[in-house]
């Protein structure tokens, strides 16, 4: 059997929406995987300290982390960057000229920080923690995420700074990362994989970088369907079994 390079998503494809459960079927596949001699990584938006926290749960040694600005193997994290630094700051700028409030992940931990006390952050399936705090924008080094309230019209959208934005829960954008792809061809370049033996399994719109050749694709039947529209093949909802019947019908077991 051909050994082969599997990168899975976390939210909504191995995990249950934003949360650390892997269905009971689908840890069985990874497991198996594993066994079998083929490599599991995952593949995630998520900061690099929670998807670290995610993979050692479950026993997954690899992670391409923060929409591919991350990766680590068996734990030891040997790339990690941020986001474009000026543009975040040209945005925070600007966000506060309009009164935008804001929040900005500054570490690898699961803190966000805002000096805005108004900042949404009740929403119980946020898994970051909201710490109130002055933040001197001009002195920051390193941006991995910023989060800030959506404006209630289009017209009122402050400049993106070429910062990929994505519609978040608690009503608010989420700029982080989004080329997974080249997280994992950095990955595969790491531990000797071809391209084209990897197989990708995601989602949401985050995934749609790896999503094309010669990556072979597979979209959850829960998946957006922008991302349905580019898979090689739409597999069950991950909460019915999904990945198990994947892995399954292409003899990867």
């Amino acid at each position: 059997m051909t050994k082969k390079y599997f990168f899975f998503d976390i939210d909504g494809t191995l995990g249950l929406g934003i949360s650390s459960i892997i269905p009971a079927d689908s840890l069985y596949c990874l497991r198996r995987l594993m066994k079998a001699g083929h490599f599991v990584s995952i593949a995630s938006g998520r900061l690099q300290h929670d998807a670290q926290s995610f993979a050692d749960r479950y026993g997954i040694p690899a992670v391409v982390a923060d929409g591919g600005n991350s990766l680590s193997l068996n734990g030891d994290v040997f790339e990690m960057t941020g986001l474009p630094l000026e543009n975040c700051k040209s945005l925070l700028h600007e966000l506060d000229r309009r009164g935008f409030a804001w929040a900005v992940v500054t570490d690898n931990t699961i803190h966000r920080y805002t000096p805005y006390d108004t900042f949404p952050h009740a929403d119980p399936r946020n898994y970051m923690k909201t710490v109130v705090k002055p933040i001197d924008i001009d002195e920051l080094t390193t941006v991995y995420k910023i989060m800030y309230a959506r404006p209630e019209k289009k017209d009122d959208e402050p400049d993106s700074y070429d910062l990929p934005h994505l519609e978040y829960i608690d009503h608010t954008y989420l700029i982080e990362p989004t080329d997974k792809r080249r997280g994992i061809l950095r990955m595969l370049a790491r531990v000797g994989g071809k391209p084209e033996d990897a197989v990708v399994f995601g989602d949401g719109f985050n995934d749609i970088t790896m999503f094309k050749k010669p990556f072979f694709s597979i979209a959850m039947g829960n998946a957006r369907e922008a991302l349905k529209e580019r898979a090689d093949y739409i597999t069950d909802d991950h909460d019915k079994g999904g990945i198990l019947k994947a892995c399954k019908k292409f003899g990867w077991l």
